[in-house]
């Protein structure tokens, strides 16, 4: 009897040991399993934040490219400096590993990243990288190196800092025979646009509406709260030494008035005017229009003393005090000098009014025509470009034919918001 109770205690021993050896392995695999799951989680963090990063790099870098050139390799220099700042994820020391895609304003795939040129819709980019580490018990089981993988993606969303093709601060008056503007318009008062005509954007006014039965708003007419004026301007910044002086790598003329009584005249008919010197200020009176920028200090006036053809110019014009542009007798043809993509394109910058008349000839332009403390009058038989935008205290617009297509590039750029979506 004895004997039968020490064997079967025996058993029980026994038992109890490979009970306890199963519960012991069973905590062994579930201390495994914090340490290498907490390291997994550390590990995804460090990818995550790496993601993050290179994915916003990314955007931003793309938006630079879209405003001032550059290439696909620009953009992958970005993602990888991104990354590798945070670290080697490889276990085997080799070289980072992501995968890039560029997507579009919501966040769609486009094309993988490089795909030799940068897609026109791209808007950002997503961004997966790939972390590859040493586990510290999971290899016992075959499950070395481990593996994690975190995804970001990245937009940029420019605000252009003029979103309007006509803007007056106060009061926007137009009445032509013909108009077609493709862009939107904004009076902070009163909105007055009479004849036969197409705004291919949104009307936006403060205070009234006053829109022809024959004008047609195709964004609809929308009261809203009122706009100062954007400071896109200064004349000062054109002077010498001042930032777009600056920027520009082209002639640069400084033209001082010998009667700050009367205006400095800009003749197109190069006989008998001053020749304007590079890079230097002159007082003259009467100065010889030539391609270039130009500062301008008080009013100026941009002629042709005698009827030759049109008055062509490439041209950058910033006056201190007001421009005048009047010839009746010659058309005008202008384009501006200055383009940068971060500074805009200005054409006409005055301090206080401008004022466009030409009698029986027509009025051409590309950039940006921007009174900072007056209005900007415009009376022609025909007005036209395909590329600007008019900005004034005061709008008053007149005549035969107008057409205008807006285009933001002409302002500076505004503020670009870059955000991160997963």
């Amino acid at each position: 009897m004895d004997m039968r109770r020490r064997i079967a205690a025996r058993g029980r021993r026994g038992q109890a040991l490979v009970l306890l050896g199963l519960a012991f392995a069973g905590f062994l695999a579930l201390v495994a399993l914090a340490i290498d799951g907490g390291n997994a989680f550390v590990q995804r963090r460090r990818a995550q934040n790496a993601a993050d990063a290179a994915a916003l790099s990314g955007a931003r870098r793309l938006w630079e490219i879209r405003r001032q050139g550059g290439s696909e390799a620009d953009l992958l220099a970005a993602l990888r400096e991104a990354i590798d700042a945070h670290g080697v994820f490889n276990v085997d020391g080799a070289s980072n590993v992501f995968e890039a895609y560029y997507v579009d304003e919501n966040g769609n795939l486009l094309a993988p990243l490089p795909s030799g040129t940068i897609p026109a819709d791209a808007r950002g980019v997503q961004v997966t990288v790939i972390n590859r580490f040493d586990a510290f018990f999971a290899g016992v089981f075959g499950f070395d190196p481990l593996e994690v993988r975190a995804l970001a993606v990245a937009l940029y969303r420019p605000s252009p800092a003029c979103a309007h093709a006509l803007f007056a601060e106060n009061d926007l008056r137009a009445e032509f025979a013909s108009l077609d503007v493709t862009g939107n318009v904004y009076a902070g008062r009163d909105l007055a646009l009479q004849g036969l005509g197409t705004i291919r954007g949104v009307c936006e006014y403060g205070t009234t509406a006053d829109i022809g039965f024959w004008m047609q708003c195709q964004g609809g007419r929308v009261q809203v709260p009122f706009r100062p004026l954007p400071a896109l301007y200064a004349p000062a910044d054109f002077a010498p030494g001042g930032p777009l002086w600056s920027a520009y790598l082209g002639s640069r003329y400084c033209i001082r008035p010998q009667n700050p009584g009367q205006p400095i005249l800009l003749d197109a008919h190069p006989a008998g005017a001053v020749a304007p010197v590079p890079n230097q200020c002159i007082t003259a009176q009467r100065v010889r229009l030539q391609d270039g920028l130009y500062y301008l200090e008080g009013d100026a006036r941009v002629a042709r003393s005698q009827a030759m053809g049109p008055i062509k110019a490439t041209v950058t014009l910033a006056a201190t005090g007001s421009l005048l542009l009047d010839d009746p007798n010659n058309r005008y043809e202008l384009s501006n000098a200055l383009n940068d993509p971060q500074r805009g394109a200005p054409l006409l910058v005055a301090g206080r009014v401008i004022t466009i008349t030409t009698g029986n000839s027509s009025f051409t332009w590309a950039g940006l025509i921007y009174a900072a403390g007056g209005p900007v009058t415009l009376q022609a038989p025909q007005a036209e470009s395909d590329r600007g935008a008019i900005y004034g205290k005061d709008l008053s617009l007149g005549g035969g034919t107008f057409r205008l297509v807006s285009d933001p590039t002409v302002c500076p750029a505004g503020v670009t918001r870059v955000e991160l979506r997963r």
